[in-house]
């Protein structure tokens, strides 16, 4: 922008020199007028007030026909792009003014002071509005792209809540079954063979599974993509939790239908944290399920007969956060609380 105007510039002075109209002062008044626009993206309003007096003395010296030249245009178009607010309205309201200024001139039959003026202020005003397009455009670019970083920041963070989770559910579960058989294996010595044949299976199943979520976060073509468990696969966590010395129950009120996909799996994700909490917290002898299939929703709630702290949800852990952020998913609600049983009861509503 610089070089293009002082090249004009030039072009101007080569030009005086063949009329014989050259000046020193022309020069100088040429080098005030382009060198500020170097500056022009720091200091905008001062170079647009340091080119205008350039363009003025140019015009009142005689060396230009009226205060208009592509440096002021420049000058301008720089405060519309960088200048502050302020900045950028007050030199559109002295643009309007002087178009103002010189209409009112014209139809005083002031004829050759309007058409000195009218060029600079209808000059300056599309340079503003050119620059105010621009600036807008750049801004609605720069918040689209900080949108855009922000959803990926978020679906990233959404993607590792549900992995955390998932991971919690499997390994909380599966690990506590473990800890349990081990122990009744080892009260029960060499004998228990049972015992340690259902701690095998547990134990393979959730490397599997741990095998299966890793496979699918390093993107392995070959990762095994098994199915989601549901609520169609309760019988199975039942009989981990028989095997671990629990009397497990499954009620089922209303009709059985088939759930959306991510519902069904947070429901059963839900009854497993559940029953993971009554085995590590909540010394039961019994647990039972109930389903409740309601016309707008599924209702879980899990009851022990246990008194050990914890299995209300005020034990430390991720558990209980699980399952309110797979309940909020939904925006459904999740209460706990003593139970008819004496113990506790994990209530979750997920509306369909």
């Amino acid at each position: 922008m610089v070089g293009f105007n002082l090249a004009i510039g030039a072009a101007g002075l080569v030009g005086a020199i063949f009329r014989g109209s050259f000046s020193p002062a022309l020069a100088v008044l040429v080098i005030l007028e382009v060198l500020p626009l170097w500056w022009r993206r720091r200091h905008p309003l001062l170079v647009v007030a340091l080119v205008a007096i350039a363009e003025l003395a140019r015009w009142a010296f005689g060396f230009s026909n009226e205060p208009a030249g592509t440096a002021l245009v420049f000058a301008v178009y720089a405060v519309s792009v960088y200048g502050r607010p302020q900045a950028r309205l007050a030199v559109a309201a002295i643009a309007i003014g002087l178009i103002v200024l010189a209409v009112g001139l014209l139809l005083l039959g002031e004829f050759p002071v309007s058409r000195n003026l009218i060029p600079a202020g209808a000059l300056s005003l599309v340079a503003w509005v050119i620059g105010d397009n621009l600036r807008s455009r750049r801004r609605f670019f720069a918040d689209l792209i900080e949108r855009h970083r922000l959803e990926r920041e978020q679906a990233a963070e959404d993607e590792r809540l549900r992995i955390a989770r998932e991971l919690h559910d499997v390994v909380a579960h599966n690990v506590s079954v473990i800890a349990i058989q081990a122990g009744a294996a080892r009260m029960a010595g060499a004998s228990s063979v049972d015992a340690l044949q259902s701690i095998e299976t547990v134990a393979r199943d959730t490397l599997a599974e741990l095998n299966r979520l890793l496979g699918v976060l390093r993107k392995q073509a070959d990762a095994p993509l098994a199915p989601q468990p549901g609520l169609d696969q309760l019988d199975g966590l039942l009989k981990s939790a028989r095997d671990a010395g629990l009397e497990a129950t499954l009620k089922v009120v209303g009709t059985r239908r088939d759930l959306p996909a991510a519902l069904d799996l947070s429901a059963y994700r839900i009854v497993q944290e559940a029953i993971t909490n009554v085995l590590k917290h909540a010394q039961a002898s019994r647990v039972e399920v109930v389903l409740d299939y309601q016309p707008d929703a599924i209702v879980v709630a899990v009851t022990d007969n246990g008194s050990g702290a914890g299995s209300d949800g005020t034990s430390p852990g991720h558990g209980l956060i699980g399952m309110r952020e797979r309940v909020e998913l939904f925006k459904g609600e999740l209460t706990s609380g003593g139970s008819v049983l004496g113990g506790f009861t994990v209530r979750a509503r997920l509306p369909l």
